[in-house]
């Protein structure tokens, strides 16, 4: 049996859809809270069950975990921590599938906590015998609330002069969620058989950040004018409206990862696991 963390949520929706699809026999249990809505199973042709708890308090994940051989935490990352020591002290030989991030990869120190939490999980994994694999999505997009391709969209949709900073030059890779939901089902399929403990995930192609600006302004119609602004007085702006905000709004990191190239590749997982991402301009058509 497997126990699922986050098959609501927006990319673990586009997994169950592959899962039925697919005709997944193996007896499925997801973990959700009480207030969870669970109109999207109705009728579902897979062998699942749901248990009620917080991802959040041990005694819960323990009464989840009970019987199951593997685990798939699709949940927020930043709530890992327990889960990966509940594991561990059920001292069992259980398959850990932990949806991570990119962000691992950057040279922001705001984003350090992840690569400090991911290196505590594999001291355990390590220490208990774990088999594990980090699943790696680059900035997963495809709905009007994914927080990433959307806000700019909408943007461009509301501004006919765009700036940009260092020319849009730094490379980008987002990944559509329903790949992203095939590339889970691939490495859940293929476990027994994984080459390597972690998987990046992204599109089909490298792009600047002009270049995908042009591709969302293109489809929409937009008929957008890009504008570069120095990068030094984009600095001072975010820094500003910080100040100003008694620190509330914090833009800082999120200016200095538009000008860090972002493009990992995904060869690993193409060439081992077979996965082919639709193109960036197919899903941005369909989204807009």
């Amino acid at each position: 049996m497997i126990l699922i963390t986050g098959l609501t949520g927006f990319s673990g929706s586009s997994f169950y859809k592959v899962l039925c699809r697919e005709n997944y026999k193996e007896k499925i249990r997801v973990l959700v809270r009480p207030t969870t809505d669970l109109k999207m199973f109705e009728n579902s042709p897979l062998n699942i069950e749901f248990i009620q708890g917080d991802i959040l308090n041990k005694e819960s994940l323990k009464n989840a975990i009970k019987g199951c051989d593997t685990v798939f935490h699709i949940a927020a990352k930043d709530l890992a921590r327990n889960l990966v020591e509940t594991i561990a002290e059920e001292n069992r030989h259980i398959k850990c599938i932990f949806v991570s991030s990119t962000i691992v990869y950057s040279n922001y120190y705001r984003t350090s906590y992840l690569k400090t939490d991911e290196e505590y999980y594999v001291k355990i994994f390590k220490e208990h015998n774990l088999p594990y694999v980090f699943i790696r999505p680059t900035m997963i997009f495809g709905s009007t609330s994914d927080r990433n391709i959307s806000v700019f969209v909408n943007w461009l949709r509301k501004f006919k002069v765009f700036p940009i900073v260092k020319k849009g030059k730094a490379t980008i890779r987002p990944v559509h969620h329903e790949d992203l939901a095939e590339a889970y089902y691939l490495i859940l399929k293929n476990f027994d058989n994984l080459k390597q403990t972690e998987y990046i995930v992204s599109g089909e192609r490298d792009m600047t950040l002009l270049e995908m600006f042009k591709i969302i302004s293109e489809k929409g119609g937009f008929k957008n004018i890009f504008i570069n602004i120095p990068f030094p007085l984009a600095k001072l702006a975010v820094n500003s409206v910080y100040l100003l905000s008694l620190k509330r709004i914090d833009f800082r990191e999120k200016l200095d990862r538009l000008t860090e190239d972002r493009a990992y590749d995904n060869a690993v997982i193409k060439e081992e696991l077979g996965f082919t991402p639709t193109s960036f301009e197919e899903r941005i058509a369909k989204m807009i």
